[in-house]
């Protein structure tokens, strides 16, 4: 066997199993749906409104469920069938567009409606999001948690491109009402794909009632700082270095209209494939911390060079650049964490994941949109990359366990549940 087709069978190992192949599916599916809501809804907003402020208010919209809702979704992936509750998401979040879809058709669609749906359809992604993530170890080999990490990135970046490119293209040539009818088939074809997935899962006799289940997850976090300083890293980069909400008024200033807003939506996703695959011919790399921050530094330079761009290719590549420098790291972050939570908590664990990464962006948005406001969108960008620098620096300082080179290694699931 020739050494290229080694790599690629190391590079794609997680899909040799077959659930895993049935997860995937429904995620590349799951994903594409996701970003043309998003893009979607962004530019309707936009051309309602024309305003960057109420642009950055559909991320309140979109964060306040990740808030509140996520460490429920948690406490249920630990205590219900995960793939049933991943299945109920998709069928609420289908109705849900089908009725977006019908007030837009009728032309009665108006900027709450907008906000209403983004808020639902943020509350059933942080009902399901930990149970989706906390599924995975169950899929694979321990040994390849890594490969289905940067896969499971892999695809998520994949449909960042595919997505907006997609419901730019659609936007233009057959408008809103097409797209969000488009967006609730995906969200049925996902449902319908993890079907068959039957992940035996020896749990434990629920005694405790879902509060005490919520703190036994909280407790075990606290006795893992890495995994809030992990988290923060995180938050640094998508609270303050967020960009999506703005890519409408950088491509109307542009000159490139619905179909340019639609690559710059898209080109994160290739630069993002780029650095998944990068970190997929690693292996199980060691320093997995220091890949996180770093990584967010990257990203900080990146977003400087987006709000700096004074043409459109050179936007499009800072915005591949911003897709690479966070697969670079976010792969390493979510392994680390998967890694060191036992099956048992992994859901409420990744519940708290869930909060910080489906709020802070939404927030993030918020943020941006203020600021463009009231300064200029550009100088938003730049503030905010200054922030998130300033903040992972302070982190990477205070937390030494990112510097651990075995930080994240495999280890037998009784190892982690002694953790």
């Amino acid at each position: 066997m020739s050494g290229s087709q080694s790599s690629l069978r190391v590079a794609f190992g997680a899909l040799s199993h077959r659930d895993y192949r049935r997860f995937a599916i429904s995620l590349f599916l799951t994903s594409i749906g996701v970003q043309l809501i998003q893009t979607a809804i962004f530019w309707q907003v936009y051309v309602l409104t024309g305003s960057a402020l109420l642009l950055g208010f559909t991320g309140l919209a979109r964060a306040l469920p990740h808030v509140i809702l996520s460490m429920v979704g948690g406490v249920a992936a630990d205590r219900l069938d995960r793939v049933r509750l991943i299945q109920a998401g998709q069928v609420g979040n289908a109705v849900l567009v089908v009725a977006l879809a019908y007030v837009t058709f009728t032309g009665d669609v108006q900027v709450w409606h907008l906000y209403v749906v983004t808020f639902l359809n943020a509350a059933f992604s942080a009902l399901t999001q930990p149970a989706r993530t906390a599924l995975i170890p169950a899929l694979i080999e321990p040994g390849r948690l890594v490969n289905a990490i940067a896969l499971n990135a892999t695809i998520g970046q994949f449909a960042q491109i595919a997505g907006p490119a997609l419901a730019g293209v659609a936007i233009a040539k057959f408008d809103l009402g097409p797209v969000y009818l488009i967006n609730a088939a995906l969200y049925l074809a996902a449902m319908a794909a993890i079907t068959g997935i039957r992940i035996p899962m020896a749990r434990p006799a629920i005694i405790e009632g879902p509060w005490q289940s919520f703190m036994e997850g909280l407790n075990f976090v606290r006795t893992k700082p890495v995994i809030l300083s992990l988290l923060l890293l995180d938050v640094a980069a998508t609270l303050f270095g967020s960009y999506r909400a703005l890519l409408p008024v950088f491509a109307e200033s542009l000159g490139v209209g619905a179909a340019g807003f639609g690559l710059l939506s898209a080109a994160p996703g290739v630069g993002a494939l780029l650095g998944a695959g990068f970190i997929l011919s690693l292996g199980d790399m060691t320093y997995k911390g220091l890949y996180t921050v770093f990584g967010v530094l990257a990203y900080c330079v990146a977003l400087v060079v987006l709000a700096i761009s004074p043409w459109f290719i050179v936007a499009l590549i800072a915005a591949a650049l911003l897709g690479t420098t966070n697969s670079v790291q976010m792969i390493p972050r979510n392994t680390v964490i998967l890694t060191i939570s036992p099956n048992a908590l992994r859901g409420r664990v990744e519940s708290f994941r869930s909060m910080l990464a489906g709020g802070a962006p939404p927030l993030g948005y918020m943020l941006s949109g203020v600021l463009a406001a009231v300064m200029t969108p550009a100088l938003a960008l730049v503030v905010g990359a200054v922030a998130c620098t300033a903040m992972v620096g302070a982190i990477a300082a205070w937390s030494r366990d990112l510097r651990e080179p075995s930080l994240g290694a495999a280890v037998p699931e009784a190892l982690a549940a002694d953790g």
